[in-house]
């Protein structure tokens, strides 16, 4: 496993591989004491539904034709591969977000517990749903990273949200793929959320520096669009303090100054 500790409560992963333990979360505000256990054996018969199922997928004529009229920008066999992970999970796991309140119970237990077990009792939220998928892509050969870090669904908002998703490098640019917040058509179908990063070259090396630094606050969102919705989120590294306009990278915002002062 390749870990990246970058705040107190955010950090990136990759490479994972059996019985690695993943952070989480934390068990007070502020923390990131909690670990899943990537106990992946346990979900091959799964690994094998979603292979499947991509398969009939890249077989399907009309499935085909309406990603390279919907979204021709965007690889046609990603797109696939992470539509037949949402929908097989949601199909496998019904129950999976069933318990949520009991989360932190699952945990407090012990630091760490099978991912298995987090699926099997319904306590899952976005991060073991991420962390999953992040399981799925690297056994699919996509370039990916775990990021638990936060998200703005707006750039006004005043403080992130808690939250992990993939970051996504392709051929065609570079993604944020999220698998907790598919979209449902209203067929039934689940459709990725995969959004565009939405910086220059210079600005993702910015957000590089600015998640790395050795002092101050290492916070920064990158901009996003989503290539159905077209709607704009925010995802990046948090610290779970209040949010300054600063910490938005954008090529669609001029540059701004750094914020002067401390945060509340």
């Amino acid at each position: 496993m390749d870990i990246e500790q970058l705040n107190e409560i955010s950090v990136r992963v990759g490479n994972i591989q059996e019985n690695d333990e993943i952070p989480i979360g934390g068990s007070f505000a502020g923390k990131l004491d909690l670990h899943v256990t990537a106990d992946l054996v346990k979900f091959q018969d799964f690994f094998e539904s979603v292979d499947k199922n991509v398969e009939n997928l890249r077989q399907n004529e009309g499935f085909q034709k309406w990603v390279k009229n919907t979204v021709p920008d965007f690889d046609a066999e990603i797109l696939t591969r992470l539509l037949a992970f949402d929908n097989v999970l949601r199909l496998k796991y019904p129950q999976f977000q069933a318990n949520v309140s009991e989360r932190q119970k699952f945990y407090d237990k012990a630091q760490s517990k099978p991912l298995s077990q987090a699926f099997e009792k319904g306590v899952c939220q976005c991060a073991e749903i991420a962390v999953l998928a992040q399981a799925y892509c690297e056994r699919s050969g996509l370039q990916t990273k775990y990021f638990g870090g936060e998200v703005l669904f707006s750039k006004d908002e005043e403080f992130g949200n808690a939250h992990s998703f993939l970051t996504l490098e392709t051929d065609k640019g570079s993604y944020i793929y999220d698998p907790a917040n598919a979209i449902q058509s209203t067929s039934g179908l689940y459709y990725p959320k995969i959004a565009t990063q939405e910086v220059t070259p210079a600005q993702k090396r910015q957000f590089e520096n600015k998640i790395h630094s050795p002092s101050g606050r290492n916070c920064a969102f990158l901009e996003t669009t989503d290539i159905l919705t077209k709607t704009k989120w925010y995802y990046g590294c948090g610290d779970g303090a209040n949010i300054f306009p600063s910490f938005i990278i954008s090529k669609n915002r001029p540059p701004l100054q750094p914020e002067k002062g401390n945060s509340l």
